[in-house]
């Protein structure tokens, strides 16, 4: 908002970044907001799922994985017969499920980047990172070197509870799943997960727009880096008729986060 100019009126704003504290004590970072600079109000989140172990999930992304593959299939995930599985340490999930079922040592997060790192692992069979999002950055590689012109995306429920939507993408993690057992091509599951995350986006913000008739869309946060994502993105709310703000000459991640906070302080 600031890069652009934009002075204090509502926008929608859509923050995909790893994970920061949220205001309810869980990890957020799959947010859409409808907001100005003296307030905003969280309306669209995806789904919530634990971080097993905290933050030795963001390095041992598998955790992130099983935890919604388990989601998705509860114990039946243990018998999937794709590639993921048929490597995976299911004495290690004994206690990692434990986890997960008391909520020790396991913080929710509703993290758009710790969902391309689970996507990532299942699709590429990689089970740990160097550092936080590499494996990520190999889907976006594996999704470019794929082209499908008319392209259809994973399937994901968008469900309301109040006045808040969630996203839950418990089908997407079935249809990667049928894809990977069919043996189609990993650029091929790469590309069409980052098509579903670009609906997602534009489904939401057609939600939003509908109830609060604001036409106005940002785009911030480390995960729009990726760039087959934001494009797609664009590509989805342009066709919309949005009015999209991005980053022109400054970065979408965590360098820009100080002036989001002069400028909120500013006002």
């Amino acid at each position: 908002m600031a890069e652009n100019g934009l002075k204090n009126d509502l926008v929608i704003g859509v923050a995909f970044d790893g994970t920061g504290l949220g205001l309810d004590n869980t990890l957020w970072g799959a947010e859409f907001l409808v907001c100005n600079y003296k307030n905003f109000q969280r309306k669209v989140h995806l789904k919530e799922i634990p971080l097993l172990g905290g933050e030795k999930a963001i390095l041992e992304p598998w955790r992130l994985a099983a935890a919604w593959l388990y989601s998705a299939y509860k114990d039946r995930f243990l018998n999937l017969d794709i590639g993921f599985i048929k490597k995976f340490d299911k004495n290690k999930w004994q206690v990692l499920k434990k986890m997960y079922l008391s909520g020790f040592n396991a913080p929710l997060a509703s993290s758009m980047g710790r969902l391309f790192d689970a996507v990532a692992t299942i699709t590429l069979e990689k089970y740990k990172a160097n550092f936080e999002a590499e494996l990520a950055i190999e889907l976006e590689k594996s999704a470019t070197n794929y082209f499908l012109p008319a392209g259809r995306s994973y399937k994901f429920k968008m469900i309301k509870d109040k006045d808040v939507y969630t996203i839950d993408p418990s089908l997407m993690f079935k249809e990667i799943v049928a894809d990977l057992k069919a043996k189609e091509p990993k650029q091929k599951i790469a590309f069409r997960f980052h098509l579903a995350v670009a609906e997602m986006i534009k489904n939401a913000c057609l939600n939003l727009r509908r109830e609060t008739k604001i036409n106005k869309i940002v785009l911030s946060g480390g995960v729009f880096q990726n760039k087959l994502l934001l494009s797609c993105s664009l590509y989805l709310l342009t066709q919309e008729n949005f009015n999209l703000f991005t980053h022109n000459n400054l970065s979408c991640n965590d360098s820009s986060i100080s002036l989001g906070q002069v400028a909120i302080a500013n006002f």
